[in-house]
């Protein structure tokens, strides 16, 4: 039996060491190489604590040390193969796409015909590097050849939006409409299979983008009113779900405004085009505002976190939507947390994204497993509607936007001008929210004001 740095990747940090035998592979012999050496083994194992641990620097250097032993001793290609994919996680993390590519490519290269579920996530791996690199017809390719192993995997691994969705995508930038709208729809129907409904209207939204670009205009729009229709259904107390509910608001503004171009191009009128128009206008200003803020918010908290660490005092901040401003006297405290079985410290009381929480340990004296989560959206404070009338601008920004649509919101702008953006005034204090959100009671109204078919209802109505 021999030590084996096994890399299962569905999200960049799934890493963890586990024992198998191997198999020779690329004319390099597990018979004619000698076991690594207790030293060579606590040189590995130091390199994937330390990019558990986020260490990713250390765990660079550590890996590249080992990957030097593993060549030397000339151990088997499938073992080389996962220290260059293992590092080449860490070179992504590191933001060194371009190295992170080259681990990727050593890796298939030392192990073609490797167990499938490896050389599977290791195409979408080094598909991760190249859509950082800027390069889509890469990126798509090395996602087909993910998806072509799936048919070699169990039924659970066979399941994989994720890789129809970048794929869909990828696709879509490369303005190969069939295949995106497909891809788009496979990856919406297998989201909804595994429960993730947020992941599932995103892929809804790409889907309507995607089916307009090949021509089922009717079919998008569809997708669009399926979109506006259901996109206050998730929900999540999860923090590292805001990221993705920030894009579905982001996607919910722009197809506002996609629609409103459609409306237009087949003779509704001008009014009711516009108020669809208005709709996006403030959808994607409340977003942009909302990131902003969220973001500022979370820099401060980790500074200050930063400052608490140098004096020796580790604290972990809660967001300002579960604040404790009455002390002992707010609902929420640590105190109250603890005694419902919560870790004060948990995402989930302090609201906080990306914290790599410790939810459990393996075994004992092992490392924790961790997943960081989705990223708050990092955006331009100038993205606004006004962005959206500009032909130069879309065609720059937003490829996924056809060119048939492009021109029909070149149109749209053409003939209606913009009106300035006044958004709505709440008529409740964010201090009275939290407290309401504390007590558990509902700060949103149980009934909203849109019709059937998500659209904003008329005074009639």
């Amino acid at each position: 039996m021999r030590l084996l740095p096994r890399v299962v990747a569905p999200s960049l940090l799934a890493l963890w060491i586990t024992h198998a035998p191997l198999h020779p592979l690329d004319g390099l012999s597990a018979a004619s190489a000698s076991p690594p050496t207790l030293e060579m083994q606590a040189q590995l194992r130091k390199g994937f604590q330390a990019a558990q641990a986020g260490l990713f620097g250390s765990a660079e250097l550590q890996l590249t040390a080992s990957i030097a032993q593993w060549e030397q001793t000339r151990q088997p290609a499938d073992e080389l193969a996962a220290l260059y994919k293992t590092r080449g996680i860490v070179r992504l993390e590191r933001g060194q796409p371009e190295r992170a590519l080259s681990d990727f490519s050593r890796a298939l290269q030392l192990s073609p015909s490797a167990d499938a579920a490896e050389v599977q996530r290791t195409y979408q791996l080094r598909a991760r590097a190249h859509q950082l690199l800027g390069n889509v017809r890469e990126q798509a390719d090395d996602l087909s050849d993910a998806i072509r192993r799936l048919d070699a995997l169990d039924a659970i691994e066979a399941t994989n939006p994720y890789l129809y969705a970048e794929r869909a995508a990828a696709r879509m930038r490369l303005q190969e409409w069939d295949g995106a709208a497909e891809d788009a729809l496979q990856a919406e129907a297998e989201f909804g299979v595994i429960g993730d409904k947020i992941r599932k209207l995103l892929a809804s939204a790409d889907a309507a983008l995607a089916l307009y670009g090949a021509g089922d205009v009717a079919a998008a729009v569809e997708k669009m009113k399926f979109v506006f229709k259901s996109k206050g259904i998730p929900a999540s107390n999860n923090p590292d779900d805001i990221g993705l509910l920030q894009a579905l608001a982001r996607k919910d503004a722009e197809l506002h405004l996609a629609y409103a171009a459609e409306l237009y191009s087949t003779g509704a009128g001008a009014s009711v085009a516009e108020e669809q128009w208005t709709s996006g206008c403030i959808r994607l200003e409340a977003y942009v505002q909302d990131a902003v803020a969220r973001r500022g918010e979370e820099l401060a908290l980790r500074a200050a976190e930063a400052k608490a660490d140098e004096t020796g005092q580790a604290v972990r901040l809660r967001a300002s939507s579960v604040s404790d401003p009455f002390g002992t006297l707010t609902p929420n405290t640590d105190f109250n947390a603890a005694l419902n079985g919560l870790d004060p410290k948990s995402p989930y009381v302090t609201q906080r994204p990306q914290q790599g929480f410790f939810w459990y340990k393996t075994s004992e004296g092992e490392v924790e497993r961790r997943d960081r989560g989705v990223a708050l959206a990092e955006v331009d404070e100038s993205l606004s509607c006004r962005q959206f009338r500009s032909a130069d601008w879309l065609r720059a920004n937003r490829p996924e936007w056809a060119t048939s649509l492009v021109n029909k919101v070149v149109s749209y702008s053409s003939d209606v001008p913009q009106k300035p953006i006044v958004m709505p005034r709440s008529d409740r204090s964010e201090s009275a929210d939290r407290l309401r959100r504390q007590l558990g009671i509902p700060t949103e109204p149980f009934f909203t004001p849109l019709n059937k078919e998500g659209l904003p209802l008329k005074n009639t109505e």
